[in-house]
């Protein structure tokens, strides 16, 4: 009973923030499509329903940090919270007095760098989007498994393009609600049959 229990917490931590990354991946794929032919290059010859061979696509993993580097699935939680001492402390000449929650949303820390330009990269411990220690998500690895296999799915069949009148969706951005897990605003958009889709 405790294995099919805990199989059941892996699975919904896994799956509550797969939709918001896998919406926020798509319309990264769609305004950059640049970067979807790129992973479609690395996919040529690599089994799509092949996790392993999957998570050795460094364009493709790349892809999917940078979508929820920019617009997290859990934009506001963030493990690395602390609480002041009672005496309080000063940050930048503004005083916070003791016993207060200090924390940095992982939207407003995940502005600051660019997986394929690690001179950007000011601090390496920054990028947490499923959590550190205690706190982190047991879902990770299945979490990770799920949107390389669905983006590998999409991407070995088919190219993605905003919906005509769509623009490029500024909907996601503007519209994107914070909450436990993220909302992004609408997305619309049209898949279409790659000319020569491996088997």
């Amino acid at each position: 009973m405790t294995l099919s229990g805990e199989a059941a917490v892996l699975l919904v931590s896994a799956s509550e923030t797969i939709a918001p990354t896998l919406i926020t991946l798509l319309y990264f794929l769609a305004r950059h499509p640049e970067h979807a032919a790129k992973i479609q290059k690395e996919l040529e010859d690599v089994d799509t329903t092949d996790p392993q061979a999957l998570s050795a696509l460094p364009h493709l993993t790349g892809t999917i940090n940078e979508a929820m580097r920019l617009l997290p699935a859990t934009m506001s939680c963030n493990p690395g919270s602390r609480v002041s001492p009672p005496q309080g402390l000063n940050i930048d000449g503004t005083f916070i007095p003791g016993g207060v929650k200090l924390c940095a949303s992982r939207y407003s820390i995940g502005r600051q760098r660019w997986y394929s330009r690690p001179e950007l990269v000011k601090d390496r411990r920054a990028f947490v989007p499923f959590g550190v220690g205690r706190t982190s998500c047991v879902g990770r690895n299945v979490a990770l498994a799920a949107l390389r296999l669905v983006t590998a799915c999409f991407l070995s069949k088919y190219h993605i393009r905003f919906a005509p009148g769509e623009g490029i969706s500024e909907a996601v951005e503007r519209d994107l609600k914070d909450g436990v897990v993220s909302q992004p605003g609408k997305l619309v958009l049209i898949f279409k049959l790659r000319t020569s889709v491996p088997n």
